[in-house]
């Protein structure tokens, strides 16, 4: 792993078609989004990177109770790049009606990696990937 004061990289000597990028500078979902699409290829999104390896890596170069955004939104519930949301990983807290407002999704690792929807405005860190999009 790669990192300095805003970023990290991530990628393993056998794979090289995906890297994960942790951005450690905090912003808006919407902002993160648009960095990770100028730059790399979008936000993390879907079931095969959440729980790839290669991201818990990633997650463990900051404190486990850092909450990321990653690329799931809400209109409906769906993955920035467009991948299939089959895939459910809630935290448990989704059922109390207060905390089910937010439109954008992040993640904590202290959780077991539960999902979590907040506000878009608020700022977190977030994990961009390179490489094709997922679908």
């Amino acid at each position: 792993i790669k990192c300095d004061v805003s970023s990290c990289v991530y990628s393993t000597e056998t794979d090289t078609t995906h890297k994960y990028h942790l951005i450690k500078e905090q912003t808006t979902w919407q902002k993160a989004q648009s960095y990770c699409r100028e730059n790399h290829t979008d936000l993390v999104s879907g079931q095969k990177q959440l729980q790839d390896g290669e991201v818990e890596e990633v997650m463990e170069s900051v404190d486990p109770t850092t909450e990321i955004f990653f690329g799931l939104f809400r209109d409906t519930w769906r993955w920035s790049d467009g991948s299939s949301f089959s895939f459910r990983h809630w935290n448990k807290e989704l059922n109390n009606i207060q905390s089910n407002s937010g439109r954008c999704a992040m993640t904590g690792f202290d959780d077991e990696g539960r999902w979590k929807n907040e506000n878009c405005d608020l700022r977190k860190p977030f994990i961009c990937y390179d490489g094709e999009l997922f679908s």
